[in-house]
């Protein structure tokens, strides 16, 4: 009677890849995930802040154009977030200018945001 042996070569190296493989795919996840808070932390600020301004004595109602252009991109495998609004003045808003006072969202928003993306990442290397 013919016997089959099987012996695998490697298994310790498989088992490694795999790990990392599944760290790396949680990683994406804590990534996404807090990219898609950070663009609703910053569309939450926003509507708080863009309550409208004046044109010489007639008061403009915000149109909410920039929360609108606020989005989210994944990168580099899924390993990086980019959230930011794509309107040009944007900036001025952010930032301020010497006719106006900085109205900050997203600076805001990021701030939050970090410590707990920073908390799920250190969950994830426990």
């Amino acid at each position: 009677m013919a016997r089959n042996i099987v012996k695998l070569e490697g298994i310790n190296e498989l088992s490694e890849a795999l790990r990392t493989k599944a760290q790396l795919t949680a990683a994406k996840d804590v990534v996404a995930k807090h990219g898609a808070a950070l663009q609703e932390k910053t569309k939450e600020n926003m509507s708080a802040a863009y309550t409208g301004h004046y044109e010489g004595k007639k008061f403009v109602k915000p149109t909410g154009t920039t929360s609108r252009s606020v989005t989210l991109q994944l990168a580099d495998n899924g390993l990086t977030a980019i959230v930011g609004p794509h309107t040009k003045y944007f900036p001025y808003l952010e930032k301020g200018t010497r006719f106006m006072e900085a109205r900050p969202t997203l600076g805001p928003a990021l701030q939050y945001q970090a410590l707990r993306f920073v908390s799920d990442l250190n969950k994830l290397a426990d």
